[in-house]
């Protein structure tokens, strides 16, 4: 395949500038010597102690930024509605279309789905105390469904199920914020009690396992409708210009 054909020799002029450029940005910062960031790990470390949670990282996602958690979540929802506008047509108008599925990869999907959820479960459930959390788990639990929408396309999800858990979960996660908000001034407060003496344990963090629980039912519910709709967006499409 030429290069030249597919993309215009100014773009690829442009794109390597651009790359030149974006290298030599990056050099200057390297050789710049400041102390700025030099204690930012140590300072988080510090500011950890107020929530009593044994994974920093959990702290600063759902509490130091927990409104930037706010928008991420938001976006993702966002990205979920576009996806179901833009191929629930196609999906109702082969909605009677059967395809056969193959008793051995559905037998065995079947029983891999109990599995990945519990280990999704497990991430979300743990992610104040070691690497993983709500968006991690939430994600883990839409590949088990995945899984089953490659081995089953006849396979569909209660949609009603989904949108209750999505909305539930969104709505706490606010009531949860304004608690906060009245009860310690600031937005997303850790409101509950979280004493020093519980870190590494699985009831601790105060609200900040809660708040996992509900990004993890909130990503795993959206993820897996976007996950359908893709899965089948190829054999519907085949049947459909059939």
């Amino acid at each position: 395949m030429n290069l030249k054909k597919v993309l215009p020799l100014k773009h690829i002029v442009l794109s390597i500038l651009s790359s030149a450029l974006l290298l030599s940005f990056v050099g200057l910062l390297m050789q710049v010597k400041t102390n700025l960031f030099d204690n930012v790990g140590d300072i988080f470390l510090t500011l950890n102690m107020q929530t009593a949670t044994a994974n920093a990282v959990t702290s600063v996602v759902t509490f130091f930024r927990g409104i930037d958690t706010v928008g991420e979540v938001t976006v993702l929802f966002l990205a979920t509605s576009g996806v179901a506008l833009m191929l629930s047509d196609t999906q109702r108008t082969c909605d009677k279309v059967i395809k056969q599925e193959s008793f051995i990869l559905n037998t065995g999907s079947r029983l891999l789905l109990s599995v990945i959820v519990l280990f999704g479960v497990y991430i979300i459930v743990h992610g104040h105390l070691s690497p993983g959390g709500g968006f991690q788990g939430g994600v883990v639990i839409a590949t088990a469904f995945l899984l089953l929408f490659l081995a089953n396309p006849n396979m569909k999800l209660s949609h009603s199920i989904l949108t209750l858990g999505e909305s539930l979960s969104g709505v706490t996660y606010v009531l949860v914020a304004i608690i906060g908000l009245f009860k310690m001034n600031i937005l997303l407060g850790n409101f509950l009690p979280h004493p020093i003496s519980q870190i590494g344990e699985l009831v601790s963090g105060g609200i900040i396992p809660i708040i996992y629980i509900l990004v993890g039912i909130k990503v795993g519910s959206e993820m897996s409708v976007i996950v359908e709709y893709f899965s089948k967006e190829d054999y519907y499409k085949e049947v459909y210009d059939a």
